[in-house]
Order: C-alpha cells, then sequence, then structure tokens
C-alpha cells in the first residue's frame, strides 16, 4: 500500500470553514481529510458530506464516530448514502467516545469492547448488503436488509489505544486508527496488537519552524490535557512517566509530534510510515493554520 498523507479539520474550528478548507487540502496534494466527531461540536457524517461535495479526489475520513450514538443500522444506512454519494472515498473509524461524554449523554454501554465490535460487525455485514439479524449484548437486529448499498463499501476502522480494542480491531475491522502522540514505537506495538491490521492511520501534532526550540514550544501548552488523559500506553512508548508538558524538553516534545525545521518533519513522518503507518495525518495548530500548511506544502513534502 502506498503511504498517505493527510490533514486534520479540528473539531473547536467553525463548521462553515470547512469547504474553503476542504478545497485547499486537495489543490495542496494532500490525499486525505480527517474530521472529527467530537461532543458537542459537530457531525462527523455531516462533515464528510460537506467536505467531499466540494473535492473530487480527496478520500475523507471520520475519525471518530462513537458506537453508541447511532444504532449501528442507522449508521451503515447513512455511511451506505455517502459512500455511494461519492463511492471510494469515504473511511469511517469507529471508537469508544470519551467516557465523560458519554456518560453525559446516557450512552456509555455496560460493555464498552462488546458494543464496540458488535456495532462494527453489524455495521459491516449491513454494508456488503448482508440481511443482518443478531441478538447480541449491545446490538440487536431483526433481519434488517439496506436498500441501497454502496458497490465498494468503505473502510471501516477502530480507533483506539486500548490492548483489548486493538484485538477486537484485528477481529472485525479494517483497520485502526491512534490518536495524537503516537510514536513509531506506539505504532509498531498497536499494529502486532491488532494482528498486522490492513490499514494504519496515525495523528500527528504538526508544529513547523525555523527554529526548532520555537516548533516545540508551541506543542508545551496543548500538552497538558494530553498527558491528563487516558493514554498511558502512549505516554509509556515515549518513554514519559509522571512528567508535565513543563517537565518535558525540547526534543522529547518535538519527538511526540512531526515538529521542528522541514528535516524535522520530513523524518518524523518517515519514521511513523516505517513503523507501519500507511496514512499520517497532520494536526496543525490551531492559531496559524494556514501558514503551517503551506509552510508544509512548500518546505517538508519535497523532502518525503
Amino acid at each position: 500500500m502506498a503511504k498517505r498523507l493527510g490533514v486534520m479539520f479540528r473539531p473547536e474550528w467553525p463548521p462553515e470553514e470547512l469547504p474553503a478548507f476542504a478545497s485547499g487540502v486537495e489543490r495542496d496534494g494532500f490525499q486525505e481529510l480527517w474530521l472529527v466527531e467530537d461532543c458537542f461540536l459537530t457531525g462527523g457524517l455531516t462533515m464528510a458530506a460537506s467536505a467531499l461535495a466540494v473535492t473530487d479526489t480527496t478520500t475523507v475520513g471520520i475519525g471518530l464516530l462513537p458506537v453508541t450514538m447511532r444504532n449501528p443500522a442507522v449508521a451503515a444506512m447513512e455511511i451506505a448514502g455517502v459512500a455511494r454519494l461519492h463511492p471510494e472515498r469515504l473511511t469511517v473509524a469507529f471508537g469508544h467516545g470519551v467516557e465523560v461524554w458519554m456518560r453525559q449523554i446516557g450512552a456509555r454501554p455496560p460493555n464498552r469492547i462488546v458494543a464496540l465490535e458488535e456495532t462494527v460487525t453489524a455495521v459491516r455485514a449491513l454494508l456488503t448488503g448482508e440481511t443482518v439479524t443478531t441478538r447480541g449484548r449491545h446490538v440487536q437486529l431483526d433481519a434488517v436488509k439496506l436498500a441501497h448499498v454502496p458497490e465498494t463499501p468503505p473502510p471501516i476502522l477502530i480507533g483506539t489505544t486500548g490492548p483489548q480494542a486493538l484485538r477486537a480491531a484485528g477481529r472485525s475491522a479494517e483497520g485502526v486508527l491512534l490518536p495524537e502522540g503516537s510514536v513509531p514505537a506506539a505504532v509498531r506495538w498497536a499494529r502486532e496488537e491488532a494482528g498486522d491490521p490492513g490499514t494504519t492511520v496515525v495523528y500527528a501534532w504538526l508544529s513547523i519552524d525555523d527554529d526548532r526550540v520555537a516548533a516545540a514550544e508551541a506543542l508545551r501548552p496543548g500538552l497538558a490535557s494530553w498527558l491528563a488523559g487516558q493514554y498511558g500506553t502512549l505516554r509509556e512508548h515515549a518513554g514519559i512517566t509522571d512528567e508535565t508538558a513543563d517537565d518535558l524538553e525540547d526534543d522529547r516534545l518535538r519527538a511526540l509530534a512531526i515538529a521542528g525545521d522541514a528535516r524535522d518533519c520530513a523524518r518524523g513522518i518517515g519514521e511513523l510510515w516505517a513503523a507501519g503507518a500507511d496514512s499520517v495525518v497532520l494536526v496543525p495548530r490551531h492559531e496559524d493554520r494556514a501558514d503551517q500548511l503551506g509552510r508544509f506544502a512548500a518546505e517538508v513534502r519535497p523532502l518525503l
């Protein structure tokens, strides 16, 4: 599989900016545009349909859809419709959803792994035109069959960093999606846990600057929530124990991202590709995203 580059449209950005952003991503030669469904910002499938409508060749990925926010039949129906309108240009990743948000909306299942695997299995079967009857612990379907299935079903991935969910991805999905902060060692570990999945997509913060120290420092404010989040395995593979964002030296900050000067960024992408990432999806800095992506296209792409 050819290695690919993508860009994330961050969920905190106003949705009305998506059409111009998507057009720019395609113009600048990125193969993928990824969107995030976070509570309570924007809907992944709505945003994906909007991005696909203003592009011609870019693959649009959704990473990720929380499995408990939609009935699997409804999720499959919506995915199928978008996939038929834009053949072979959609990828969808399912995941648990952020724990606190799922509890906030009363959608935290008794067993998250069961809910994840049963949902992905059912959605994939429906997208291939099967009539699905199942009496699972989470998914209950009685002779459900989609009327309009896509000629080529879109790839369905699982987004996770947990070993149980990675193994579930190996059994039921077509690949895995890994979040920001996934260093090459974490990518290799995740692929091994998932049993060498078909597709591995990795999100990676982007911070490019001629001043390598400035590139690292720009990452520091946003790392606090990542270090406090549920990414213990990623921190372990990055060699981070109980350090805070202020404790990390510049070189360790850059190692967590595609960060530094143009050569640093090209090397970081190459290392993720070599570790098994099929697609590296850049997450540009919030405040100067246009400049960051412009510099990447002009300075880093020629080095890859």
